[in-house]
């Protein structure tokens, strides 16, 4: 049976890196997940699609498990597991896309509901398989912090050590820490006609011009962006936009970028 996922809080107070009731994860970039297992028998997305009925997701149900029974939240993953929610859509849709699942909590196991335990009892269950991983956990957030969005990562969540698992909830038990700021871009060129966005949006095809904000190079590149408002959106070849942006790639690619207006 589905359980609506336990939800983050953005982290406003940087003090809390340094916080030591909580531990750090990296936040992998792609489709939150949630995984009934023994031999698996549902997969679900945030808004509860069946993620079984995908080519490039039917590996799930020949999963070995180490446990008889058990409920993972987690991220499904494409590629590097930094590429994005757009990827592993295209990646759900291939049986031969190489995707993989993340999990970062338990909910059940072997039967019995654990979302009542303090997170650290839930995460020492070893339900690492194949194509399954758990997320890796860091004492030290500020310095994972530095190093995974250096990376490229999109962030990190902070984990309250003895907080409970709080279904359909939006918790200061779990804080999110992105990097997002707000990015000046040139349209060069791009489709007219927009495409789906995940589960739930729609986006536009454009070649993008910017300044990069550390190295402040030129960068050009091809990206998706996604539109809040498709039915008055307008090609403009030539102009310049504001996006909202969580990270940059290695390549240059942004990261979930959304046309302001």
């Amino acid at each position: 049976m589905f359980i609506p996922p336990m939800l983050c809080t953005r982290l406003t107070d940087p003090r809390r890196l340094d916080d030591r009731r909580y531990v750090a994860e990296p936040k992998f970039d792609g489709q939150r997940a949630q995984v009934h297992g023994g031999r698996t028998v549902a997969a679900y997305s945030r808004r509860r699609l069946d993620l079984l009925r995908d080519a490039g997701l039917a590996w799930l149900r020949d999963v070995r498990w180490p446990v008889a029974q058990a409920v993972l939240d987690g991220e499904v993953c494409a590629e590097t597991g930094s590429d994005g929610i757009q990827v592993v859509l295209e990646a759900r849709g291939r049986a031969d896309a190489p995707t993989s699942f993340l999990a970062f909590d338990v909910l059940a196991l072997n039967g019995r509901e654990v979302m009542a335990e303090p997170w650290t009892d839930r995460r020492s269950a070893g339900l690492d398989s194949n194509r399954i991983a758990v997320v890796p956990v860091a004492e030290d957030a500020a310095h994972l912090w530095v190093l995974w969005v250096g990376q490229g990562g999109e962030g990190i969540v902070l984990k309250g050590r003895r907080a409970p698992y709080t279904p359909g909830q939006r918790s200061r038990a779990w804080l999110n820490v992105k990097h997002q700021f707000t990015l000046r871009a040139r349209v060069l060129d791009g489709e007219r006609e927009l495409v789906k966005w995940s589960d739930w949006g729609r986006a536009a095809r454009l070649r993008l011009r910017y300044r990069h904000p550390r190295t402040a190079g030129t960068t050009t590149i091809d990206e998706l962006v996604r539109v809040p408002a498709p039915d008055t959106f307008e090609l403009r070849t030539g102009a310049w936009i504001s996006l909202l942006c969580w990270g940059i790639r290695p390549g240059g690619r942004l990261r979930h970028p959304v046309l302001l207006p």
